[in-house]
């Protein structure tokens, strides 16, 4: 299977494995059909959206599907692990919670990172601006003196 490109799109591949229609999606979800056509589809997908779908379908939840949704290594396994005794069950339920927590508190903080440093470039780029008007102005001036004092020597 080759490899499906963002969190959405693997979101799309499990509601077509499970025949949930997309409707009924994001009936269930609460979120627009806007965030998931277009350009949108390709844009990443909010911690609180993420979340809000891990609560809705809380087989992503489980270890190996939680990396292949987030991180797109391994893949889907929708088959039940019903037979375990309970105890093992929900330590296993436990660390998942854990490790959901630390993946979504490691997603925000880089995407935390990646805004700062958009905003440091933004800012950098409008500083450079600036600075290239500036130094277009200034030498508007010098060839306006230069057409100036051209003119002067010619009569």
């Amino acid at each position: 299977m080759d490899k499906i490109q963002t969190i959405k799109e693997r979101i799309f591949f499990f509601l077509e494995k499970k025949g949930i229609k997309k409707e009924t999606f994001y009936k269930e979800t609460g979120m627009s059909s806007s965030n998931f056509k277009g350009a949108a589809l390709k844009s990443d997908l909010g911690v609180d959206k993420l979340a809000k779908i891990l609560i809705v379908y809380p087989e992503l939840k489980e270890n190996e599907n939680l990396i292949w949704l987030i991180t797109s290594n391994g893949e889907l396994n929708l088959h039940s692990n019903q037979g375990k005794d309970q105890p093992a069950a929900e330590l296993q339920h436990e660390d998942t919670h854990e490790k959901l927590g630390d993946l979504l508190a490691n997603l925000f903080a880089q995407y935390n990172t990646q805004d700062k440093s958009i905003l440091f470039v933004q800012n950098q780029i409008s500083r450079i601006e600036k600075k290239y008007d500036e130094a277009i102005l200034q030498q508007n001036k010098y060839l306006e003196e230069i057409l100036t004092l051209a003119k002067l020597v010619a009569k």
